[in-house]
């Protein structure tokens, strides 16, 4: 199965495929309780991402789209203003509201937090992975692990994560990852956070 950059003509599918891969993940009903206003941001939300890991960060999928992964690779491990800018996703509140905004503000912060102080050093913050709901289980994600870990292992970085979502928690732990943060946010959202050790 080839992987190769996501492209702009492949924008669309891969927004797609977000939107419907995490449709139901905690963190994204914890942000968006009511299902209509969340199935309107969710187009939004995942293009940003995208816009935002194609020009600031790595942005790979599979030869069809089947399977998007988004990175920020060394160097590139924080959020910058002016990716926020240029990706759109500094325009987000106006699709998100103001109480949605404020949920976001706070998940921002406190991971933000946790992730500085479990990675000062230079490695390969893993953002998002997705794949197609028809698709699932034929090892698409799998596959797109394995291309970051390549280049996380070539360079002898490690690979931090956040995940909200326990199946994905498992997953994580079975591709070499470990916890090194566990909390809840606003008593209602747990977060793991989880590093991958260098090769």
């Amino acid at each position: 199965m080839l992987v190769r950059p996501l492209e702009t003509r492949d924008l669309d599918r891969a927004v797609e495929v977000l939107r419907h891969a995490f449709s139901a993940d905690p963190a994204l009903a914890w942000l968006l309780p009511d299902p209509e206003h969340r199935a309107r941001v969710e187009p939004h939300l995942a293009r940003s991402y995208c816009e935002y890991a194609m020009a600031w960060g790595v942005a790979w999928c599979t030869d069809d789209v089947s399977g998007v992964a988004l990175r920020r690779p060394p160097g590139h491990e924080h959020l910058s203003w002016i990716g926020l800018v240029t990706s759109g996703m500094v325009l987000l509140p106006l699709h998100l509201g103001w109480e949605a905004t404020q949920r976001l503000l706070q998940v921002e912060e406190q991971t933000s937090a946790w992730h500085q102080q479990a990675m000062p050093g230079r490695h390969w913050y893993l953002w998002t992975v997705a794949v197609d709901p028809t698709r699932q289980g034929e090892g698409i994600g799998g596959v797109l692990m394995r291309h970051t870990f390549a280049r996380a292992d070539a360079d002898h970085l490690p690979c931090y994560l956040e995940t909200t979502h326990p199946k994905a928690l498992a997953i994580h732990r079975r591709n070499g990852f470990a916890v090194v943060k566990e909390a809840r946010i606003a008593d209602e959202l747990t977060v793991w956070a989880m590093v991958r050790p260098a090769a």
